[in-house]
């Protein structure tokens, strides 16, 4: 992110055009973190309502896979449900795993 901010508009507008260094950013990742997990959820949750990501995946580009439908694979209204429940915990897994890669 700190790359960013001196090579990407978006970033310099962003940040008002200064350069927080990286133990600046991971500081306040750090402080804001469980802010962050929530806004995350909030993130994802507009992103399945507009049809962009569904539980489970994550989508890295915009590659399109030929692939089966499978009656296995279909989710029932109920497995959905649990499946929202977990969100939450999934984003603090990955939260948690960011935080200790980043140690």
């Amino acid at each position: 992110m700190e790359q960013k901010t001196y090579e990407d508009a978006a970033f310099r507008v962003l940040s008002c055009d200064s350069h927080p260094d990286h133990s600046r950013i991971s500081d306040f990742r750090k402080r804001h973190l469980g802010a962050i997990s929530r806004l995350f959820v909030q993130i994802l949750e507009i992103c399945k309502e507009a049809g962009l990501v569904k539980l489970g995946s994550v989508a890295l580009d915009g590659t399109k896979i030929k692939a089966n439908a499978s009656k296995r694979k279909a989710m029932s209204y109920s497995r959905m449900v649990k499946r929202d429940r977990e969100l939450p915990r999934e984003v603090e897994k990955l939260l948690a795993d960011a935080g200790a890669l980043e140690a």
